[in-house]
């Protein structure tokens, strides 16, 4: 269990809060093209009750395309995880404009939301921070006790997301191409999402990049997870290993890549497998969920975690530029296919 701390990743004010909904969706988001803008909204919350929120950069030109980062930082489903070990990032403190602004030098060097050299450049880009410790996916707000105190956490990341869908599809709704991504377990939100956003935006294509997400069986605690985040699972899924197969039978024609070292030491902690063990197991989820046009990965060497910090520079067998392959994914090159 203490293993789990190291399932945090790096990444990566206040604005009128948006109102209920009324028959024509929230309103519009409101932000300066080309900057980066924190705008919390009232009705979402983080761990702690606080106001969750999402940041914008808008294209400075009109355009179709949409690219949505979900942020990493671990994950908690009881007072142990939670307060002891904290394997997830603010549970119980508030993400703010403050928050944002100290991870603005991050979120404006990340590789996909750079304004030239990538298929993302001309897009809007939306940044969706970590605070709910549940991969962006659950429903549940919790009573935990620790040391004796009662704790609330509010695992409401799949609320949240469903909000910023809804927000994001006032703002755009003409989006024709959108990216959902993530790392860790901003990547198990992103594919989780999938379902949110193809069903807002029903005639627009969806795609999904998960960095360092693996949707292997769960050996750790899964049961305890799935009841304290109550997660908005596809229709048909019980399990985490479920997952790829139902996305890709409901959602056929979105194309679902994969970052992966071959024996992520932190994902290996955090599912619960022997020292040693995920190996095989990503051969298995390779194998049999990223076989088809529409499903490859992108694997190297090696037990480290995440790759998109290092979009720019990581290179795969063949010499393979992982910024390459992204593209052909981003853009549905036909030369787009598994690197391992």
């Amino acid at each position: 269990m203490r293993a789990l701390a190291l399932f945090l990743v790096a990444c990566g004010g206040s604005s009128t809060p948006a109102v209920d909904a009324g028959p024509d969706g929230p309103p519009a988001l409101v932000a300066p093209a080309g900057q980066w803008t924190y705008l919390p909204q009232a009705n979402t919350t983080c761990g702690d009750g606080s106001p969750a929120g999402l940041a914008l950069n808008p294209a400075p030109a009109a355009t179709t395309d949409l690219i949505v980062y979900f942020e990493g930082g671990g994950a908690c489903w009881d007072a142990t995880t939670c307060f002891q070990i904290k394997s997830a990032i603010r549970i119980d403190t508030p993400y703010d404009d403050a928050a944002f602004q100290s991870e603005l030098p991050g979120i404006q060097a990340f590789g996909p939301f750079q304004r030239t050299g990538t298929p993302f450049a001309g897009a809007n880009m939306a940044y969706v921070p970590y605070c709910t410790g549940d991969v962006h996916d659950g429903t549940a707000v919790q009573q935990y006790t620790f040391s004796g105190q009662p704790k609330t956490v509010h695992h409401t990341g799949g609320t949240n997301a469903v909000t910023f869908a809804s927000l994001l599809h006032s703002t755009y709704p003409d989006a024709k191409r959108i990216w959902i991504m993530g790392s860790s377990a901003g990547g198990y939100g992103a594919t989780l999402q999938l379902p949110t956003f193809a069903s807002t935006w029903p005639d627009a294509e969806v795609h999904v990049l998960q960095d360092s997400a693996l949707f292997v069986p769960d050996m750790l605690d899964a049961t305890a997870k799935l009841g304290a985040w109550q997660l908005m699972l596809p229709p048909g899924v019980t399990s985490q290993a479920d997952v790829m197969p139902a996305l890709e039978t409901q959602h056929p024609t979105t194309r679902i890549g994969l970052l992966t070292y071959d024996d992520d030491a932190t994902l290996e902690a955090f599912e619960g497998y022997a020292k040693g063990t995920l190996a095989a197991a990503i051969d298995t989820l390779v194998a049999n969920a990223y076989a088809k046009p529409s499903t490859h990965v992108f694997e190297l060497a090696g037990s480290t975690h995440t790759m998109l910090g290092s979009y720019a520079t990581l290179a795969g067998p063949g010499g393979v530029k992982l910024s390459d392959w992204v593209a052909q994914w981003a853009t549905g090159d036909a030369a787009w296919t598994t690197v391992k």
